[in-house]
């Protein structure tokens, strides 16, 4: 049945006029629960395709006096931490209070962090070239090396929901000589083991990481080449064939519910429909690093400040 009689059968079942010539065929029980079934899935595309952003927001500073902000979660506790690499700080703010605190000295240059479901806090400590965990007061290593060569500066993770966690490992600070890896590339951690695996080594600098709400696919970002690729996940520590999905590098990305991508690239924040399309972009005060959609608000680590906006749009966190 093509779209153009669909949308025909549709305004006749609305009018009550036979837009088709078939008379009382179009308003058959069955009929008409196909055109209802066909108008709620109109309507769920075109709210996917629709940007997320209302016509009366606007972004709004929550804290400054940073360095450079980055690397947004959310926490067990409903706060959101975030790193201030250049001071080696992981800070957390408050949406209750609206106070921002220091959760952690010598964060070894975090960057980007996630925490588990069990209560611990990764992060991508970029300068102490691992990934750490934290448990309390507690901090263990949890990739540092790579057939006995040092990491070069873990950058972005995202969590697979299967015990493990993918994290973009670029060269940012590094000299040629020092990268013992001889590649910028990403890994897979098994967290229950350490068992690494390098997954993509094919990028020129792989940076923001995030999986589509179902943890089908994995968005990878190449800073270096401008764009951002989708493989398909095909196993814990596995993943099929890259695909382009947006022309457009980025330092950090999040999802809502619905599949929409939103990504830091070139002073804003750009936001995708989960085809590739273009949907909107955010202009923020600062230039954005990484955003975080929690709930209706979009949090954005920005250059000396820490941001948030509200949105027609659910995070999946």
């Amino acid at each position: 049945m093509s779209i153009l009689r669909l949308v025909k059968l549709w305004l006749g079942f609305l009018t009550g006029d036979d837009l088709t010539g078939e008379g009382e065929f179009s308003q058959s029980p069955g009929m008409k629960s196909s055109l209802i079934l066909f108008a709620l899935l109109a309507a769920a595309t075109v709210s996917q395709a629709q940007s997320p952003v209302p016509a009366a927001a606007a972004v709004r500073k929550l804290a400054d006096g940073f360095k450079f902000t980055e690397g947004p979660s959310v926490g067990p506790d409903g706060r959101i931490y975030f790193s201030d690499i250049p001071n080696a700080r992981i800070m957390v703010y408050d949406p209750k209070t609206a106070i921002t605190t220091v959760h952690r000295e010598n964060s070894g240059g975090a960057n980007g962090l996630v925490w588990t479901s069990e209560g611990h806090l990764i992060a991508c400590e970029g300068k102490a070239r691992r990934v750490s965990r934290q448990h309390g007061t507690q901090i263990t290593a949890v990739a540092e090396l790579v057939e006995g060569k040092k990491l070069n500066a873990p950058n972005d993770l995202a969590l697979d929901g299967k015990g493990g966690l993918y994290f973009s490992d670029p060269a940012y600070g590094r000299k040629p000589d020092e990268l013992e890896q001889g590649v910028e590339g990403v890994y897979h951690v098994a967290l229950a083991d350490g068992t690494i695996t390098r997954v993509v080594g094919d990028l020129v600098r792989p940076n923001g990481l995030v999986f589509s709400p179902d943890r089908r696919i994995l968005y990878i970002a190449d800073a270096g080449a401008g764009k951002i690729w989708a493989y398909d996940v095909t196993g814990p520590g596995k993943l099929g064939k890259k695909r382009a999905f947006a022309d457009a590098g980025s330092d950090g990305m999040t999802v809502d519910t619905q599949g929409r991508v939103y990504l830091t690239w070139k002073g804003e924040i750009w936001i995708f429909s989960a085809e590739g399309k273009e949907l909107g972009r955010i202009a923020c005060p600062e230039a954005p690093a990484n955003c975080l959609l929690t709930g209706k608000t979009l949090y954005i680590t920005a250059r000396t400040g820490f941001y948030s906006i509200d949105l027609d749009a659910e995070g999946v966190q």
